[in-house]
């Protein structure tokens, strides 16, 4: 396994820090998180070794099945390897290796069921079932009545065995199940194959059934009316980013790998998030608008090409004495966040009030304008104090840390000049000021002075 070496360059790393970059860009940090992927497996195999036996033997099986599934059709296997869930699967595996003794199973295990269903290769893959089935990350999901959570289930040649006998052939990607139908496989009763739909107009799917892409939380396929409405809210969004944000559009395109729904928690609260192994994948409520989901990948995308460059570039000083203690204010949380947590937002941030200051010049109708004035207005100051912040507590930052942060903050300073209406000003004041009084009387034990 040859892997190329990725570099930033400072111009790169400049016009990143200013919250562009371009599709170019998320391009490059995509493959340099493929190669992060690539090496991980190599350390999954190689922990592996050091425990030897019936382990290192069936690291290796799975090793070898990935392996042909990249000879036999590098894209879609590097298609399954870039899945977002895929990431967490081989943390997993790498950290259960890492315990003395037996090792039940590995999550390895679905990455390469998945790749060898992707690209048709006759293969033997031992499974643990993960309720009624089993979840093959990217490719689909297999309904096994009588599967129960943790016992073996058996790949072979592209059908899925349990220990009960029920037999069901899977399908790769190439078999679409359009409108949230489950394909429907005859001789295996109660049996269903459910592969994702996919998001129209990008190179993400609709990841309604891994557990893992959703980081744990509860997983209900989508009926047809739901997947309709998730693929009309995309392409809506969509349609918006290209009109009006072709540099969003852009890296939203490139970068997007997934959007996993999840359940309403009540009221009209949306939620949306991603984390540092799941490259390109985004995690949220579908929200009410186009603009209100344009508004979240754009915030989404920012936070995959941060923790991208974060991998292959040190921001923070990683000795414990410079992180310790550092609990600080954010002007959009509801509790501390490290130094870490400060950056992300006001990265992302940095572009929520670019994308509503334009929004403002595009609105139709007063309260429309004012609307996305006061969001513009109170994004940009909240991410120019937090940059503030950052930059005071510079030892806690690299000198490229250091430059990033302060390239991030001339941005926001020129944002800042940008006029805006002072009623639109004075409300997005008044928020901030409401926002800070809770969180003061909710932490303020807890947190260093910002």
């Amino acid at each position: 396994m040859t892997l190329r070496a990725f570099r930033i360059g400072a111009p790169l790393l400049d016009a990143l820090a200013r919250g562009g970059g371009g599709a170019g860009a998320v391009l490059l940090l995509a493959d340099a998180e493929y190669g992060r992927r690539l090496l991980l497996l190599r350390a999954v195999l190689d922990r592996a070794r050091e425990h030897g036996g019936a382990v290192a033997a069936g690291a290796s099986g799975l090793f070898e099945v990935l392996a042909g599934a990249r000879r036999t059709a590098p894209d879609a296997t590097r298609r399954v390897l870039g899945h977002p869930s895929v990431g967490p699967r081989l943390v997993m595996s790498w950290r259960a290796l890492a315990q003395p003794g037996p090792v039940a199973s590995l999550p390895l295990s679905d990455v390469a069921a998945a790749a060898a269903v992707a690209t048709g290769q006759h293969a033997e893959v031992t499974l643990t079932a993960s309720g009624p089935g089993a979840v093959l990350p990217g490719v689909g999901a297999a309904v096994l009545p009588g599967a129960a959570r943790g016992s073996a289930l058996l790949l072979r040649d592209g059908v899925l065995e349990t220990e009960g006998g029920t037999r069901l052939r899977v399908a790769g990607p190439g078999t679409r199940s359009e409108g949230g139908t489950p394909v429907r496989t005859p001789g295996a009763e109660g049996a269903r194959w459910w592969p994702p739909p996919r998001v129209e107009g990008t190179r993400a799917v609709l990841d309604d059934v891994d557990p893992v892409a959703a980081a744990g939380a509860p997983r209900v396929r989508l009926n047809g009316d739901e997947v309709r409405a998730w693929r009309s809210g995309t392409t809506g969004a969509l349609r918006l980013l290209r009109a009006r944000h072709p540099g969003h559009a852009a890296e939203v395109v490139a970068g997007l790998r997934a959007l996993v729904p999840l359940p309403a928690a009540g009221g009209d609260v949306h939620r949306s998030g991603s984390a540092a192994e799941m490259f390109g994948g985004v995690a949220l409520t579908l929200p009410a608008s186009a603009a209100a989901l344009a508004e979240t990948l754009v915030h989404e995308v920012q936070h995959s090409k941060l923790v991208a460059v974060m991998h292959l570039v040190d921001l923070l000083d990683p000795a414990p004495h410079a992180q310790r203690q550092r609990l600080l204010y954010a002007p959009w949380r509801d509790d501390p966040r490290p130094l870490s947590g400060l950056l992300h937002g006001t990265y992302a941030f940095l572009s929520v009030a670019r994308f509503w200051f334009v929004e403002a010049q595009a609105a139709r109708t007063a309260p429309e304008r004012h609307r996305a004035q006061v969001r513009c207005a109170r994004w940009r100051e909240a991410a120019a104090e937090a940059a503030a912040t950052l930059l005071a507590h510079e030892d806690g930052l690299t000198h490229t840390g250091h430059r990033f942060v302060a390239v991030m903050h001339a941005a926001l300073a020129e944002l800042s000049e940008v006029p805006l209406p002072a009623a639109a000003v004075r409300e997005a004041r008044r928020h901030a000021e409401g926002h800070r009084v809770r969180w003061m009387a909710r932490n303020a034990a807890d947190a260093a002075p910002a």
